[in-house]
């Protein structure tokens, strides 16, 4: 019963990003497997030791938990983070198998030790026991220590609820190659040509712009307006608006966020994907905005909140290991973003609100096709 709560427990635990101790053995799982996981959420260390209560001698544990976190202190720089927080589980009371009794007093031992363990805190880390009953299905603790960390409360009792199957296995590496395989980040290009392209034209146009003073023709001749698309349908105007900006400042802003999110766009989808996202979010940004906007929109801010889109997709498909960021923190920055836009003078908010909502639909559609391709 250990071991098939353990498996549970370390895969859902895997799914939330936490990550195993090298000192583990995936290859086998026994009644005397202690297991340790480590998540690094900057600026802490998560730490998670799972011991059986039944056949661990738990000062023995404490000890060596005691000599690791001392240890782990002085890399904490390497992990990027400054503090620690670590939590020792203690997995007991297991429903009796037919040929295995336990120990009552050893469960009472066990159960003192963990309910009188006090909330350790020191300058960069705290440490904290938890007492599991698979029989009763509860979590126990003494007072002072923490009733929840990472939401491991719900997940705990969650794998103490799974008991559908009573299988026991013997080989847990496939739960941890699949693990692997989900969130391994596969670069799509190992360089960003394409990205450095659409930089180096943008400047070439600009740069053209002032050497021949033709700045406010450019931006009358090729920006998007509604007359000019849908009127005398110069349809061309959805493309070439983007390659056009209207100040050297206006030029450094988008430079800058094409840059970075052209780099995470390019190595996630590759270059051929990259440029339908941009050329399909700018051609939906230009329509967009020529539809709202009364006067001429130009710049390619519009393509660019498509390729904000589109990495934000692909964090939300295949979590924060691909893009350094979690779906959350990313969708928050992109909603400032589109806020700011709202708030200052002279921002295309329409363009950019339609190149991202078509950066979002290409990219599920992009990503839909490759999963079915495998």
């Amino acid at each position: 019963m250990y071991s098939f709560i353990l498996q549970n427990l370390i895969k859902r635990l895997l799914e939330n990003e936490f990550v195993l101790s090298s000192t583990f053995d995936t290859n086998v799982i026994t009644q005397q497997s202690t297991v340790l996981l480590l998540k690094q959420e900057s600026p802490i260390l998560y730490v998670v030791s799972i011991v059986n209560g039944e056949q661990t001698n738990l000062q023995n544990h404490e000890t060596f938990m005691n000599k690791y976190l001392q240890q782990l202190q002085k890399s904490l720089s390497a992990y990027r983070c400054s503090k620690i927080i670590a939590l020792t589980i203690v997995l007991a009371e297991f429903t009796p198998q037919p040929e295995q009794q336990y120990n009552n007093d050893t469960i009472k031992q066990t159960l003192d030790f963990v309910t009188t363990k006090e909330l350790i805190t020191q300058e960069n880390y705290f440490y904290a026991w938890w007492y599991i009953s698979q029989k009763r299905q509860t979590i126990e603790m003494e007072k002072s220590q923490p009733k929840d960390i990472l939401h491991l409360r719900q997940i705990i009792l969650d794998c103490l609820n799974n008991t559908q199957s009573q299988q026991s296995y013997n080989f847990f590496t496939e739960i941890v190659t699949e693990n692997d395989q989900k969130n391994k980040f596969y670069s799509k290009s190992d360089n960003i040509l394409l990205t450095y392209h659409l930089l180096c034209i943008n400047l070439f146009i600009f740069a053209c712009m002032l050497l021949f003073q033709a700045k406010q023709n450019c931006i009358m001749l090729l920006g998007t307006e509604y007359h000019a698309i849908f009127d005398m349908y110069q349809y061309y105007r959805i493309i070439t608006y983007c390659f056009i900006h209207s100040s050297i400042m206006h030029l450094v802003q988008n430079s800058v966020f094409l840059y970075f999110f052209g780099m995470h766009t390019e190595q996630l989808y590759g270059k051929i994907q990259m440029t339908i996202i941009y050329f399909l979010s700018a051609i939906g940004a230009g329509i967009f905005s020529a539809l709202c906007n009364d006067g001429i929109a130009v710049g390619a801010s519009g393509a660019i909140f498509g390729l904000i889109g589109a990495v934000l997709t692909y964090s939300y498909k295949h979590g924060k290991k691909s893009v350094g960021m979690n779906y959350m923190t990313l969708l928050l920055l992109v909603i400032i973003a589109l806020l700011s836009g709202m708030l200052q003078q002279n921002v295309d908010y329409f363009g950019h609100f339609g190149g991202f909502v078509v950066g979002i639909f290409v990219s599920f559609l992009l990503l839909r096709h490759q999963k079915g391709q495998k």
